[in-house]
Formats: structure tokens, sequence, C-alpha cells
């Protein structure tokens, strides 16, 4: 799969060297300017590449790997028809207050899916700290393995999130829609959680 990364920083660098371990290429973006993505670009090898985000955009699959107010500042138009994975989460102490979400009106991603108008948004890659993806990766008991919660409407954009999910060692939950995806944000008893897929049930459903 060619999967693009709107975000050049921590997380989009951990996934794009996990997905690429697997087969899959990938392309990331920064506002940064692209020479400063060049030494993440020579550590991820042949299968990387920096580009811009219309390059991004021509990529089967986007991952949105950038601060949460970062996302807002997008033209809203710009991922029309696309599929997209949200990684991102919010921070009030970073994002600013946002109501809408402090009083948990909306889900974090049911924003996002607002603000990118006909993109398909699931929300998947935002509950443990990339940095220890890896480390986690440990057991070949499914029963024993990590699990890691994604939620959103599209069927087969999840489908998708899920292969990524198990190809690089985990087992896909599925939390629910995507309004259900405030089960597992930033400011929920599963953010940070590792457990397998019992543990994280019974940490979702209580």
């Amino acid at each position: 799969m060619k999967i693009g990364f709107i975000g050049g920083g921590h997380v989009a660098q951990v996934l794009a060297k996990l997905f690429i371990n697997e087969g899959h290429t990938v392309v990331l973006t920064n506002k940064h300017g692209l020479e400063k993505l060049k030494p993440v670009i020579d550590r991820l090898g042949s299968q990387a590449q920096a580009g811009n985000l219309a390059e991004v955009a021509r990529q089967d699959l986007i991952v949105l790997a950038v601060p949460y107010k970062a996302v807002f500042e997008i033209d809203d138009q710009f991922l029309k028809g696309k599929d997209v994975i949200d990684a991102t989460n919010y921070f009030p102490h970073r994002d600013g207050d946002i109501e809408e979400l402090r009083e948990h009106q909306s889900g974090t991603s049911e924003l996002v899916a607002e603000h990118f108008k006909g993109a398909n948004v699931v929300k998947a890659f935002n509950s443990i700290p990339v940095a220890d993806l890896a480390s986690l990766v440990s057991s070949k008991d499914s029963a024993k393995k990590v699990a890691l919660p994604l939620a959103g409407d599209d069927s087969e954009l999840k489908k998708k999130a899920a292969m990524l999910i198990s190809q690089i060692g985990f087992v896909p939950y599925d939390v629910g829609s995507l309004a259900d995806s405030n089960k597992m944000q930033s400011d929920t008893p599963v953010f940070l959680f590792i457990g397998s897929e019992e543990a994280l049930s019974k940490k979702i459903n209580g």
C-alpha cells in the first residue's frame, strides 16, 4: 500500500518504519521544508520519500500525524474522497480549549471528519505512545498480544486500518463508530493503556 503522512515527526517516523517493514511505501511531509526530512528519509530507506501535501494526498491512505490544532489549518477540501487515519490526540494545554471536546459533545475524530468534508476517517494508532510500539510486539499468542483500538464508520477503511495493526504485530479492537472514538481519546482510561484484547475490552466497556 502507498501511505502518506501529514506530519514528519516522531509519530510519523515510527509508524512509517513499521509499515515499511511490512512492504508498504511511505511519503512524509512537514511544514518546515522537505530538506529537514532528508535525514529521516535516509534512515527509513528506499521505500520512503519526502513530498509536498499534494504528493501525500495521491497515496492510497493518508495518516494524520500532526498536533491536533494543526489539522484545522489544512484546507477542508484537501482530503475529499480520501481514506484517512486520524492518529492525532487533543491536549487542551497545547491545542487550546475547545468546549465541544471539553464537554464531550463530540469526539475529536468527529471534528476531524467534519473539517475534511467528503473524506473517510478512522481513528487509530493514537492510544499508545508510538515509541513503545516496536518493543510491545513480543507474543505470537494472539490472546496475549497487545490490542490497539480503532473506530470509524467506513467498513472498508476500518479493514485497512485493522490490517495494518495486524501486520505490525498487534490485535485490532473495533471500538465502534466514529462517534464511539471518544472512548479512546487522550482523556479516557484507554489512553496509554497496554493490554490484551480481553483486557482492552474490559477497560472500554467497564
